[in-house]
């Protein structure tokens, strides 16, 4: 019952965490939880005293974080950057054990020595999440993220397997180097190995479900739930390391194909990472939690083992220092003596920047939850059947070194590497929406230029207006100088409305009538080229109170008219579009002549110039897509650069095919399968900007959520 009790006391912290995460926005959420946890054991201090199984420790909370963590990890990127990430994750940790051990027995000598070095294995992993959850915003540059996640996710099982070794020395109080190097490489190598194929069939058996029909939301989630689980208990059953073969096996089962095929699969994906998120969130702040439940006991000399507690705190400061600054004195030899891989240049040649990052990188790697799910597996009892010397006191220290090191990176980190005020996680979220949007833009032009006589060519240009709309309404919602395109596309319509006045002067001898048709037809033709939010309606304006009111009426009053005078229509109309798109383009083109010599240009010229530039390649792109509807399928093609002649209620040429009806039914033909293709190359530009380290995982995630819904949403 008391574990049923502690089950859900730890929810509730976690939850009333979360609440006042919201309200205290100065602190992280990692100390919150610290600091709910320590209050609810100073209320609840029974139940602090609960303990749980070692090993039911290290399956529950371990074997989960490192398997989500893995299958995030970007498999591309870190084996680029193998080499220093191993170092990092293996070499440093193995000094850090060794250094941070002998300070620790030293300082605490009732702390025997392999006792000591579980200590200092088990704060050998860093947690990258809780900088995450940090809440002063920081700034790390790709090569600093790079080097975090990497490490994070390989010195988790390194620290554990190092954890692992120490605590049998302690047990047995025997310890051969030999006899320990074999047995490392069967836990390392084996459990590489065996969560490799693990990692591999289960995905196959997946993959072979999915493809026969068989795999529902439910038995998705299920799947990737139990295996983590069964990975671990598989490999601990045959005496390798369950840690690392959870970890390749999340390597293997990773999904890079970034294209849905089904609504099924999307839906999967979808509910997969919400619940991984609430899971993962939970398990950290369980442990956070946990870790203030710890720190009470300082108050209690018999817990302690009669250690004085000044010498508890001192040897939680020591080893503090000594990790963080065997981790700076690594990291800043990495980064000087290492040759940038774009100048050539050793690391020297700018040792202030270097060893800067070298610092920002030291402090952004505190010590977190799996740093405390390791120790918190620490045996109760000896093999002998007695009580494991010092075993509370060793959790002691170790919390308040995972407390220390949050708190250094809570404090310290913002101060040496804040971001701008500007550069919230928002906006920089809206910013990589409109690099993926302008990557998909310049794609699908391309693709459309090279296909423009495919049958799928009228869908794929009503799909590309759609990503342009929405690229132009996300510039005009985030870009620094909205205002500016603001003013200069308003001032582009108002240009656009007088060439369509004089357009309408010049037919004014036709009956209202007659001209009625094309004008009504005219804003669906400039919306399927991206225009919204009234701007469609240029062209169709009637100055006289006659013309506006009959507009009306003809709007209501449908008139039947054959396919050959609708193909007319419909071509005048384009030519009607065209003209005004070339006004739009003489406009800007002025205005961009004006600041042609930069140096005498005003910053406002500047800025209206590069604006300039923006609008001129979106109206081009309007251009090439109208004059790609008249000249659909036809042999005579026409030259952007000819005259056009505005004709109303005439015959089509004799050369001049009627296409308007067979684009219309080839657009509706092909319109999911356009759109379809818009959202894998949505997909695909996410990843390649992420690859590139220009948007960072949290943001490509989002991303991807943003594109799976509407996937699901065509599909259904």
């Amino acid at each position: 019952m008391e574990l049923f009790e502690l089950v859900l006391l730890l929810l509730a912290c976690v939850a009333a965490s979360s609440v006042l995460d919201q309200v205290i926005s100065k602190m992280s959420l990692p100390l919150l939880q610290i600091a709910v946890g320590f209050a609810a054991a100073l209320v609840l201090p029974h139940l602090a005293e609960v303990h749980l199984d070692s090993e039911l420790f290290l399956v529950l909370f371990i074997a989960p974080l490192l398997f989500r963590e893995a299958k995030e990890t970007d498999r591309l990127t870190l084996w680029k950057n193998k080499w220093s990430v191993a170092s990092m994750a293996i070499a440093l940790v193995i000094v850090s054990v060794v250094a941070a051990g002998f300070v620790l027995n030293a300082i605490i000598p009732s702390i025997a020595l392999a006792a000591a070095f579980g200590c200092a294995a088990a704060l050998g992993p860093t947690d990258a999440a809780a900088v995450a959850a940090m809440g002063s915003s920081i700034d790390l540059n790709e090569r600093q993220s790079i080097l975090l996640s990497g490490e994070a996710l390989i010195n988790d099982a390194s620290g554990v397997v190092a954890f692992q070794f120490a605590v049998a020395a302690a047990l047995t109080g025997q310890f051969s180097a030999a006899q320990a190097l074999g047995s490392f490489a069967v836990l390392f190598f084996g459990g590489i190995a065996l969560g490799a194929v693990m990692g591999a069939l289960a995905k196959a058996g997946m993959d072979r479900l999915r493809a026969r029909g068989l795999v529902n939301t439910t038995l998705h989630v299920i799947y990737e739930v139990l295996t983590p689980f069964v990975f671990f208990l598989a490999a601990e059953e045959v005496h390798v390391s369950g840690i690392l073969a959870v970890v390749a096996a999340g390597l293997v089962m990773q999904d890079h194909s970034g294209r849905l095929v089904s609504t099924e699969k999307a839906r999967n994906d979808i509910v997969s990472n919400s619940f991984w998120e609430v899971i993962i969130f939970i398990i950290n702040g369980v442990l956070f939690v946990m870790l203030g439940m710890q720190l009470p006991k300082v108050m209690d000399i018999e817990a302690m083992g009669g250690t004085p507690a000044s010498r508890v705190i001192g040897a939680m400061l020591a080893v503090t220092a000594v990790i963080v600054l065997m981790r700076f004195v690594w990291l800043a030899a990495t980064e000087l003596f290492r040759f940038h891989p774009e100048t050539g240049l050793r690391g020297t040649a700018d040792s202030k920047k270097n060893i800067k990052e070298a610092l920002v990188t030291t402090i952004a790697g505190p010590k977190g939850a799996v740093t405390l799910s390791i120790i918190m597996t620490l045996p109760v009892y000896m093999n002998d059947g007695s009580i494991f010397p010092q075993r509370d006191l060793i959790i002691f220290v170790t919390s308040g070194v995972i407390l220390c090191t949050l708190l250094l990176a809570d404090f310290v980190l913002p101060r040496i590497a804040g971001k701008e005020v500007d550069e919230c996680e928002q906006m920089r979220l809206e910013k990589a929406r409109v690099m993926v949007l302008e990557g998909v833009v310049k794609e699908m032009r391309e693709l459309l230029d090279e296909y423009a006589e495919e049958d799928f060519a009228p869908a794929f240009r009503l799909t590309l207006m759609r990503y342009r709309v929405r690229l132009m309404r996300q510039r005009f919602a985030t870009d620094a100088h909205a205002d500016i395109m603001l003013d200069l596309a308003e001032n582009v319509l108002d240009v656009q409305q007088k060439r369509a006045d004089e357009i309408q002067k010049e037919a004014h001898g036709e009956p209202l009538a007659t001209r009625m048709p094309y004008y009504l037809m005219l804003p669906g033709i400039r919306q399927s080229v991206g225009y919204f939010g009234g701007g469609e309606n240029i062209g169709s304006r009637f100055e006289t109170k006659k013309g506006r009111f009959l507009f009306r009426i003809f709007r209501i009053k449908n008139k039947e008219i054959d396919d050959d005078q609708a193909a007319k229509i419909y071509r005048d109309t384009c030519l009607f579009a065209i003209d005004l798109e070339r006004a739009a383009l003489d406009y800007l083109k002025t205005v961009r002549s004006q600041c042609d010599d930069t140096d005498a240009c005003s910053i406002e010229e500047k800025l209206q110039t590069d604006v300039a530039d923006v609008l001129i390649e979106e109206h081009e792109a309007a251009l090439q897509s109208l004059w790609g509807r008249i000249n659909y399928g036809q042999e005579n093609k026409l030259d952007e650069d000819s005259e056009i002649e505005h004709t109303i209620d005439t015959e089509l040429p004799d050369d001049i095919k009627n296409t308007a009806t067979e684009q219309f039914n080839k657009a509706r033909r092909f319109a999911d399968e356009a759109d379809a293709n818009g959202l894998e190359l949505e997909l695909d530009q996410i990843r390649r900007l992420r690859a590139e380290g220009r948007i960072s995982g949290h943001e490509a995630r989002l991303l991807r959520e943003e594109v799976y819904l509407l996937q699901t949403s065509l599909m259904e």
